[in-house]
């Protein structure tokens, strides 16, 4: 099996919902990183394993997200596209905040993150 740098960040999501994409990732070689609360303010870099960018251990103290969000790291195109059709074939409910690494994003926080893609979902959904 060949080494794969494709990982999955799960923020607040049920232990149900994570337990099929753990499946799901496992098909795929993709791990999963389930992200906790307290971790909610360090960079999506250092969440992702980017080796510039180093977890700070400081405990997150802001407010809890509202939503499920998912993060997608080192998927070339077509890989996120054939892990999305998976993912939609398993049944799995629908995450509403996904976003990919970018050299934009990688240096915000999960909060910013969460921010950001909350926004856009807002003014797209109402």
């Amino acid at each position: 099996m060949q080494n794969s740098n494709k990982k999955l960040l799960l923020f607040n999501m049920d232990e149900s919902k994570v337990a099929f994409i753990r499946t799901l990732c496992a098909n795929l070689n993709v791990k999963l990183i389930k992200i906790y609360r307290p971790q909610y303010g360090e960079s999506i870099g250092a969440l992702a394993g980017i080796p510039i960018y180093r977890l700070t251990n400081e405990p997150y103290r802001g407010e809890d997200f509202a939503q499920e969000m998912m993060v997608m790291c080192g998927f070339k195109p077509d890989e996120l596209d054939a892990f999305l059709k998976a993912y939609r074939e398993m049944g799995i409910p629908p995450v509403w905040l996904k976003a990919t690494v970018t050299p934009h994003n990688m240096a915000w926080s999960a909060a910013q993150l969460y921010k950001e893609l909350a926004e856009e979902h807002r003014q797209l959904h109402g």
